[in-house]
C-alpha cells in the first residue's frame, strides 16, 4: 500500500504541475477548490494526494463531499473567477447538474477536472489506473499530432482484422479532434484518463466491411470480454449481424438501440494512447477502459461534436463504444498501427 500511495503522489502533483500549470504566474494564487469523497478505496487514496500536493498551494479549499449540499456546492463552483481550478475525485458521479459542471466551468473559463467512477475500478487495478493517470504528455503529443496530420490529409482508412477481412472508409474524415494533458490556459478540463484522438467519416455511406468486436461495455459501465470476436457487417455506416453471433450481455442494448433509432449506426472512429492501460493490464470502468492505446467504435446516432451533421428531426439518443480485435490500420496505404507495437508514428 506504501508503493501505491507513493505513486498516488507523485502523479497528481504532476497533475497540479503539468497538466493543470498551477504555477503559471496567471493561474497562482487563483482560487483551487478540490471536492472528493472517501466511497472507494482509489478515491481516497487519489484525494490523499491531492490533499497533500496542495498545501504548498495558497487559496485552496478542500471539501468532502454530500450529496444533500449538491445544490449549495453547484452555487460556490459556478461562483469561481477566470482561471481558478476545480478537481473532482468521484467514486461514483457527483450529479452536479443534468450534464456536467465540469461543462459549465469551462464556459467561465475555470479549469476543471474529473476522476469519476473510482469505484468501478477494482482493488487489483489501481496500479494500473494510477500509471494511467501518470504524465507522458510529451509522448503522447507526438502521436495524437501525427494522427492528426494523417487524418486530416488522409482519404482512406482500412482496419484489417485477424482473420484477415477488413472495414474501409473512403471519401476523407472530420477534423480531427485531440487531448494530450498539455493543456491551454483556457482549456483545461478532462475527464482522467485522459489522451485521445476521434474522428469520423466526412461520408456516412462510404464505411463499409467488417468489424470483430472485442470487447463492449455492460451494466454500470463495466467492461465485458467476449469469448471470441463476434462479427458485425457494416453497410453505409448502418450495422448488421445475426442475433446467435451476439453476447446476452450486449444483445438487449442493440435492441435498444434500434427500437429508439430504427437501425444501429457506426459513427466515432477512437484512437486512444494509453499504453498503461492493455487487454491484459484492463481497467473494468469502460470510460477509462477506452483510453488504451487501441481502436474503438461508437455505435449510435448520438455524437456531441459532429451532431450538426445530422438532422435535429434524427432521434440521436446512443454513443455506445465497442472495441474491435484489431490487426493493423492502414491510412492511404500507410500502417499506422500494428497489434503488439501500437501507434507507428516514425
Amino acid at each position: 500500500m506504501t508503493l501505491l500511495r507513493d505513486i498516488a503522489l507523485n502523479v497528481t502533483k504532476d497533475i497540479l504541475e503539468k497538466n493543470l500549470s498551477l504555477k503559471n504566474p496567471e493561474i497562482l494564487g487563483k482560487k483551487i477548490v478540490l471536492v472528493y469523497d472517501t466511497d472507494s478505496e482509489l478515491s481516497t487514496l487519489i484525494s490523499a494526494g491531492y490533499i497533500e500536493n496542495l498545501k504548498e498551494y495558497s487559496n485552496v479549499e478542500i471539501i468532502l463531499f454530500q450529496e444533500e449540499k449538491g445544490a449549495e456546492l453547484k452555487e460556490k463552483l459556478l461562483l469561481l473567477e477566470e482561471y481558478s481550478t476545480v478537481i473532482l475525485v468521484q467514486s461514483t458521479n457527483f450529479r452536479l447538474e443534468s450534464f456536467r459542471i465540469r461543462i459549465s466551468l469551462q464556459q467561465k473559463n475555470v479549469g476543471c477536472i474529473e476522476h469519476n467512477h473510482l469505484s468501478y475500478i477494482k482493488s487489483s487495478q489501481t496500479k494500473t489506473y494510477l500509471e494511467a493517470i501518470s504524465y507522458q504528455s510529451n509522448y503522447f503529443e507526438k502521436v495524437s499530432n501525427f494522427l492528426k496530420q494523417t487524418f486530416d490529409t488522409g482519404n482512406t482508412l482500412k482496419v484489417v482484422w485477424s482473420n484477415g477481412s477488413a472495414l474501409e472508409i473512403s471519401w476523407g474524415f472530420e477534423d480531427m479532434k485531440q487531448n494530450t494533458g498539455n493543456f491551454a490556459l483556457d482549456n483545461r478540463y478532462a475527464t482522467y484518463p485522459i489522451w485521445e484522438n476521434f474522428t469520423e467519416a466526412k461520408d456516412f455511406s462510404n464505411v463499409n466491411g467488417e468489424l470483430y468486436v472485442k470487447a463492449f461495455p455492460w451494466e454500470d459501465l463495466q467492461v465485458v470480454f467476449a469469448e471470441k470476436p463476434f462479427k458485425i457487417t457494416v453497410k453505409n455506416s448502418i450495422i448488421s449481424y445475426k442475433k446467435e453471433d451476439i453476447p446476452k450481455e450486449l444483445l438487449p442494448t442493440f435492441e435498444k438501440i434500434e427500437e429508439a433509432e430504427w437501425e444501429i449506426m457506426m459513427r466515432e472512429l477512437g484512437f486512444w494512447l494509453n499504453k498503461a492501460i492493455t487487454f491484459e493490464n484492463t481497467l473494468s470502468d469502460v470510460n477509462a477502459f477506452e483510453r488504451m492505446a487501441w481502436f474503438h467504435l461508437s455505435l449510435g446516432k448520438k455524437h456531441g461534436v459532429y451532431r450538426k451533421k445530422m438532422s435535429k428531426d434524427i432521434v440521436q439518443r446512443y454513443h455506445i463504444d465497442i472495441f474491435p480485435d484489431v490487426e493493423k490500420i492502414f491510412v492511404d496505404d500507410k500502417l499506422v498501427f500494428e497489434k503488439g507495437k501500437h501507434f507507428v508514428y516514425e
